[in-house]
């Protein structure tokens, strides 16, 4: 059993300077150890109950007095010294009521392993931030990434129903906003709502923060941009990508290429449908938002699309596929859009910067490259974001060291280092300056400044009823108005709940108020 006195003097607690520690005195002797902070200020810590010199379970009881800092000088001190100051300490330590209290039966830090999942990362590019949580804490990280995306959150939430999970595990930002009943928010001792929101770019607190809680921390954030095809866009005399939505329709009606049966011969832009092109539903997401249709907000999960501005936004989209407009450039018939921009069938498509790779490995002789995001002219800049940042589990036996480690992963150097060896955009804004002039990722470290999202909560659904309706415009099935109408109808009825403000102080005897039904996956 263990307790702590202070040292009770009207003088300064004596420092012990660490750059100099004094001779033959190794950095672990006495119990002191030095660190790489300048001074230790000594503290005393009196150990008693039935404790033997050697065995732990000796049964020879004992007192053992451990000063940190102070054995030092009491070895140069004498003996007389020694018992005067002795008898002073235990004494007010008596006078104080202060007694022996049990040992805690918290697990040293070195037999500590915390367990983290995830999906995108080797374990090689965190080997990093592994290696310098364990030195510093004595804690390990045992990581394990999941070889199935489809089946990721099957996976997780068996095992945490069956209390097997992970302590630490990779999530999509739209969890947090009908699934954070999973996580442990992070100790405001760890990171706080401000320094958040100073070290991050503005969309990662607009997500992750509910009712003044951060739920997740992420090491990149990403954004859909323009892949455009070098080869195509100069044949065409066009000098640059475009840069507005306005130059972008005049791109697609230089290039598309129609014959004479009606069929596309030349694709500008894999843009219309959905079937058949990848993240349609994040598109028609970002055309909403820059046109400024509400959607939906924290306080009001009320789902908003159907009013005049997100008829025309999604009128704008289909007329890509519709055969009686003049952008007409895009149909079911079309390859999948990576493959046909891959192939170089198509000109343009949007997507992020994960599918750098893969056009790479489909094609290397493709000569593409990426531009921002196209704008409304003269209108507020607005991108789309998509990220996977790490959440501690609510069953997690460790999740203040959970929080240290994520911490630390995401800290400037470390993330750093993990965006250049993955090839992704940072999610820091030190991150952003530092990858701002990179020819492949500068464009997406920019965007993620004014990059924004909305409380979606079940992003699985959600893609599925805008791709639905997307494809009943372009099929026939279903006229604009009434796809629209249907859409939100459907977007309302999974909304998650709203972030609800706390509540002020409960009066002794008053009841709590009731907590929404926050759900599991």
């Amino acid at each position: 059993m263990k307790f702590h006195l202070p040292l009770i003097s009207n003088h300064r607690r004596p420092r012990l300077p660490i750059d100099s520690p004094p001779a033959r005195l190794p950095a672990t002797a006495n119990g002191v150890r030095y660190s790489k902070s300048k001074y230790l200020t000594p503290s005393l810590r009196i150990h008693c109950g039935a404790r033997g010199g050697g065995s732990k379970n000796s049964n020879q009881a004992g007192v053992k007095f451990s000063i940190p800092g102070f054995n030092f000088i009491l070895s140069r001190l004498s003996s007389r010294r020694i018992t005067a100051g002795f008898f002073i300490l235990f004494s007010a330590a008596a006078l104080a009521g202060v007694g022996c209290i049990p040992n805690s039966n918290e697990t040293p830090t070195s037999d500590v392993t915390l367990v983290m999942w995830g999906l995108w990362e080797e374990s090689g590019q965190l080997s990093s931030a592994i290696a310098a949580f364990q030195e510093q804490t004595g804690v390990k990280i045992a990581y394990k990434k999941i070889a199935s995306v489809a089946n990721y959150e099957s996976e997780l939430l068996a095992a945490i129903a069956e209390n097997r999970g992970p302590d630490i595990y990779v999530i999509h930002h739209s969890w947090v906003a009908g699934k954070r009943a999973l996580m442990t928010p992070a100790p405001s001792s760890i990171i706080d709502e401000r320094a958040l929101r100073e070290e991050f770019v503005d969309v990662v607190a607009e997500d992750l923060i509910y009712n003044g809680q951060i739920y997740a921390l992420p090491t990149s954030v990403d954004t859909l941009a323009l892949y455009y095809n070098k080869d195509i866009l100069s044949s065409a005399g066009v000098a640059r990508p475009p840069a507005t939505w306005e130059e972008f329709q005049q791109v697609v009606e230089r290039i598309t290429r129609i014959n004479r049966f009606g069929n596309i011969e030349q694709s500008a832009a894999a843009l219309g449908t959905a079937r058949n092109i990848s993240r349609a539903s994040d598109i028609i997401q970002l055309l909403f938002m820059q046109s400024g249709v509400p959607i939906a907000t924290k306080q009001d999960t009320s789902v908003t699309i159907g009013e005049d501005r997100g008829l025309r936004s999604l009128l704008f989209y289909t007329d890509y596929a519709n055969k009686s407009k003049q952008v007409y450039t895009w149909d079911l018939q079309q390859d999948y859009s990576i493959d046909a921009f891959a192939e170089g069938d198509t000109a343009m498509m949007f997507h992020y910067s994960y599918q750098i790779d893969t056009i790479k490995a489909k094609n290397p002789r493709l000569r593409f490259g990426i531009a921002p995001m196209p704008q409304i002219k003269d209108s507020k800049v607005v991108n789309f974001a998509a990220y996977w940042p790490f959440a501690v589990s609510n069953r997690s036996r460790n999740p203040d060291l959970s929080w240290q480690f994520l911490r630390l992963l995401t800290s400037n150097d470390q993330s750093q280092m993990i965006n250049q060896l993955q090839q992704i955009p940072p999610a820091r804004r030190e991150g952003v300056i530092a990858f701002q002039r990179d020819p492949v990722l500068g464009v997406f470290a920019e965007q993620s400044l004014t990059a924004g999202t909305w409380p979606r909560g079940d992003i699985v659904s959600v893609d599925a009823i805008i791709n639905n309706m997307i494809d009943d415009i372009v099929t026939g099935a279903t006229v604009p108005t009434e796809a629209l109408r249907r859409a939100s109808d459907q977007l309302n009825q999974i909304r998650p709940p709203a972030d609800i403000p706390a509540a002020p102080a409960q009066a002794p005897g008053d009841a709590a108020p009731p907590q929404p039904d926050i759900g599991f996956f």
